[in-house]
């Protein structure tokens, strides 16, 4: 056991914190990250198969959390396990997480922090993701990538050996592009993730997906049917790109040129700043 990494991680508080110190220790990791070997060198005793309903995933542990045994659901697929494999290694990692977890597929997508659980269950992800897909060798595909296209999302999940989800999470997180990644099954919306700066989108869970849209490379498709009407000035030019996949799953990239965007906004404001107020 890897006891010096352990006595710094135990001083840590976020998940980036803790990132920062596993880097330092082993700055010569490459993609895929080797997570089960890494996690039974910090006390990490086994991996079970998880066969409860209900959960995808699992953490047992002491309470001074000085060993501990990952479950994932029995049959879950090679990628995703690694992700769930993860984010129980957040929950025994990050000090503050006590006791033992069982986690839900809803628990592995969140994001919020408006409750004790749902904050715990975003660390975790957060852990999950920042260890599986490093940051920098992250953005340093981004960067070598090109404009955006949706086949980006595959190459990636190839090279970090994860779910296109998880990808695509990471991706919108990290991007520096106006852009937003979108799930589908069976012709409707299973959920969306978002850039920080990219509009708020009108479509949610189980609408149907809006017109076609090209699959071969970016595209103009009618923003009034994703985007909320609430932009200032005209509305952007939003392109999009399909991915169809198996069993009637896709993966759709909406994606707003920034400079375009940028420039409208400045024109509206100088639109603005001459448009004559009176007073009532």
């Amino acid at each position: 056991m890897n006891e010096e990494l352990l006595m710094e991680l135990a001083d840590c508080g976020s998940p980036e914190k803790l990132l920062a110190v596993i880097f330092q220790h082993h700055p010569h990791w490459t993609p895929p990250i080797k997570v089960e070997e890494f996690a039974l060198s910090v006390g990490i005793r086994e991996f079970r198969d998880l066969e409860v309903d209900g959960f995808v995933g699992a953490l047992m542990t002491n309470l001074e959390k000085t060993m501990g045994v990952i479950l994932c659901a029995k049959g879950m697929g090679h990628r995703r396990r690694r992700f769930t494999i993860g984010h129980e290694l957040g929950h025994y990692i990050i000090p503050a997480h006590r006791g033992d977890k069982s986690c839900t597929s809803s628990d592995l997508a969140e994001t919020r922090r408006d409750s004790l659980h749902r904050q715990e269950e975003a660390q975790a992800n957060r852990f999950s993701a920042g260890l599986l897909m490093p940051k920098p060798a992250f953005k340093a595909h981004l960067d070598g990538f090109g404009p955006p296209d949706v086949s980006h999302i595959e190459v990636l999940a190839n090279t970090f050996d994860v779910s296109r989800e998880a990808v695509a999470n990471r991706y919108v997180d990290l991007t520096v592009e106006m852009c937003a990644v979108v799930f589908v099954r069976a012709g409707r919306i299973r959920y969306a993730r978002t850039s920080r700066d990219f509009p708020a989108l009108s479509v949610r869970q189980g609408d149907a997906v809006p017109s076609d849209m090209p699959r071969d490379s970016l595209g103009p498709v009618p923003p009034g049917e994703w985007l909320q009407p609430n932009w200032r000035g005209r509305a952007p030019a939003l392109n999009a790109q399909r991915f169809d996949q198996a069993e009637g799953h896709a993966t759709i990239l909406l994606h707003i040129d920034t400079h375009t965007f940028e420039a409208d906004e400045e024109e509206h404001d100088l639109i603005e700043s001459y448009t004559p107020r009176f007073r009532r």
